[in-house]
């Protein structure tokens, strides 16, 4: 299984929509500018989620599952850490 998601990641082929990708760079610029770096890191991660999640529904679920529950991990982690050092 590992040989087979590391040659669908080598042959991926995703476009991304220059309108989100304009958004998403005003809004990483604004969140740097008013220093609001947790919401920047937020803001990367879902959209970077979100497509990985539309390049993965084309593939065999067991891709899908993987991907959803390593996202649910990292996500989770992410909110735990920024909450912890948040005091």
């Amino acid at each position: 299984m590992h040989a087979d998601m590391l040659e669908l990641i080598k042959t991926a082929s995703l476009t991304l929509p220059v309108a989100e990708i304009t958004l998403l760079m005003l809004l990483l610029t604004a969140c740097l500018l008013f220093r609001f770096n947790r919401t920047g890191i937020v803001a990367a991660y879902l959209f970077t989620y979100r497509w990985g999640w539309l390049f993965f529904v084309g593939h065999e679920q067991k891709y899908l599952v993987t991907y959803l529950l390593f996202g649910a991990v990292v996500g989770v982690l992410a909110v735990v850490g920024m909450l912890k050092t948040s005091k």
